[in-house]
């Protein structure tokens, strides 16, 4: 029986080792590779939410005295077009329930309303985007329905006191520094990239809410009886509905 020579050992395990390292490289540029990194389509879904119609018309024009009237108490005034039926919203809802409680509570009180159920536009983005580019493009895709809760509770702290105009203000102008943020962010990350349909549509979301947010922060009323509180709940009307 041939004896296995020193040099034949250690070829053998030179190569060895070889392979190993090779593996391991190959392993590790797929791991990292854009088939792992990447998606392709990041979908989001379709949000319902529930608005308030204390008065509707044909023409605009002649539910602004009303829309005066409501602001001064609180209301958004927020007009909105529901097939050819233009609405006056107090303010909107996430869930169904709490539209119901204040449709009953404004029922008793005298005051007809009815609840509109609208459904908002879902959002698809197409593209190879790494796992930090995906993940600033869901928060400013979701950011619109984000802003609008965190509005509604600012609005509600208000109305039943737990917060005082000023802490309403210092809210909203967090509100809004986040959003410059989140918009940031976004060009940092896609200002390159603005020809892609989706994307563009996203930026032009960003801009037209950081615009709408700074007509809060700065104090934008429509009238001289608009209150604090309606201007809020308008806000977050315009950035969800338009």
């Amino acid at each position: 029986m041939k004896k296995v020579s020193l040099l034949t050992t250690i070829i053998f395990v030179l190569g060895f080792i070889t392979c190993l390292s090779c593996g391991y490289l190959l392993s590790t540029a797929i791991i990292s590779s854009s088939l792992f990194q990447y998606t392709s389509v990041i979908n989001f879904e379709q949000q319902t939410v529930y608005a308030i119609s204390v008065a509707n018309s044909y023409q605009p024009e002649s539910l602004l005295s009303q829309q005066n009237s409501l602001q001064s108490k609180n209301g958004a005034g927020y007009i909105y077009q529901m097939d050819q039926t233009y609405h006056l919203i107090a303010s909107i809802y996430e869930n169904i329930n709490d539209a119901e409680l204040v449709k009953n509570n404004l029922k008793t009180s005298g005051i007809d309303c009815e609840i509109k159920t609208i459904s908002l536009q879902s959002k698809q983005i197409e593209g190879n985007f790494s796992s930090d580019e995906k993940s600033v493009l869901t928060t400013c895709a979701k950011s619109k329905f984000d802003i609008f809760k965190k509005l509604y509770d600012v609005s509600i702290s208000l109305d039943t006191g737990l917060i005082d105009e000023k802490q309403a203000k210092l809210e909203c102008n967090s509100i809004y520094s986040t959003n410059i943020s989140n918009k940031a962010n976004f060009d940092t990350y896609f200002s390159s990239q603005i020809n892609n349909t989706s994307l563009k549509e996203l930026n032009n979301d960003l801009e037209r809410t950081n615009t709408m947010l700074f007509e809060l922060i700065t104090e934008s009323f429509d009238n001289n009886q608009q209150t604090l509180s309606s201007l809020i709940k308008e806000t977050y009307c315009k950035i969800l509905l338009e």
